[in-house]
């Protein structure tokens, strides 16, 4: 067999990205989730998210909420060959980037790098991450929702960054303090790639994810947009806060907000366009949020 030296990669220089499926059963049927790994290619710490899909707009997600995660993005970004990041290549052999991911990569500052086509060593961090996180995380893990497994996916990350590696010999949570990473953009630019707008029911709901989220009454037929936050889904209406949830994890889950029918009965009186807007403890802030992933960072 052919020999592969083993690439080093400097601080900041490169990220390595994959995704991973596994299967579970509940209430005895058999069901999947994907989940995508994120290594820093010199410090080995990992991000991991676990998502009901794997297409283009599930991983711009994901490495958003894995930058910030980080608290900077590498120079580069290293992918399998993906329809979600490359649709093909031309006849001189170069890659044919799916133009949504290569507005967000320009757009954040990294460059997209494949690895060479059946040479998966070339990813070797990666795919040996993909296979920690089976071996490892995934057996006989038990979570209520998507939410619970998110949250025990980055306490399980941060165990793994306190442990010693067996390449490096090093404490990822060690080596990361030496990762020189490129800041992230303004939150306004976050936000673009983890906002979709969203019509509002005639009862108030939106519609997001497979689960819906309620908002003021007065916003029925209206449309607004919807933040991933990662662990969080914020409503705005008009650049304005108008209901922050916890992200539901089960499809078909249905939260309302704090006051959502408040005054319905007198909609004929209610001045035309005029919105009503949860209370503080509801999240009426106008801000957009500063954390996107809405927890504190890395730890």
């Amino acid at each position: 067999p052919e020999a592969v030296m083993r690439y080093e990669t400097k601080p900041g220089e490169q990220a390595q990205a994959d995704w991973g499926q596994v299967n579970y059963i509940e209430n005895g049927r058999k069901k999947k989730l994907y989940f995508l790994a994120l290594t820093l290619s010199y410090s080995r710490e990992m991000y991991v998210e676990f998502t009901t899909r794997s297409d283009t707009k599930s991983l711009i997600k994901c490495l958003v909420h894995g930058f910030e995660h980080f608290g900077g993005i590498p120079e580069k970004v290293l992918f399998d060959r993906m329809k979600a990041v490359v649709l093909d290549v031309d006849s001189q052999k170069n890659p044919i980037w799916n133009p949504r991911f290569l507005d967000f990569a320009l757009t954040f500052g990294f460059i997209p790098v494949l690895c060479r086509a059946y040479r998966a060593q070339t990813k070797g961090k990666v795919e040996s991450g993909v296979k920690y996180v089976k071996r490892n995380f995934w057996p006989e893990r038990r979570f209520r929702d998507l939410f619970d497994l998110n949250n025990q996916a980055l306490t399980w990350c941060a165990e793994v960054g306190r442990r010693i590696h067996g390449t490096t010999n090093e404490r990822p949570v060690d080596r990361f303090k030496d990762e020189k990473l490129n800041p992230l953009p303004r939150p306004e630019t976050l936000l673009r790639y983890l906002t979709e707008t969203r019509k509002v029911s005639a009862d108030g709901f939106v519609s997001f994810n497979r689960s819906f989220y309620g908002v003021p009454w007065e916003l029925a037929r209206k449309e607004v947009d919807v933040v991933d936050l990662g662990l969080s889904v914020e409503v705005r209406y008009q650049d304005k806060r108008v209901a922050l949830f916890e992200k539901a994890g089960t499809p078909g889950t249905r939260q309302s907000v704090e006051g959502q029918y408040e005054g319905a009965f007198l909609s004929a009186h209610t001045q035309e366009g005029a919105v009503r807007y949860p209370s503080a403890g509801t999240g009426g802030r106008d801000q957009a949020p500063l954390g996107v992933r809405g927890c504190s960072g890395r730890r």
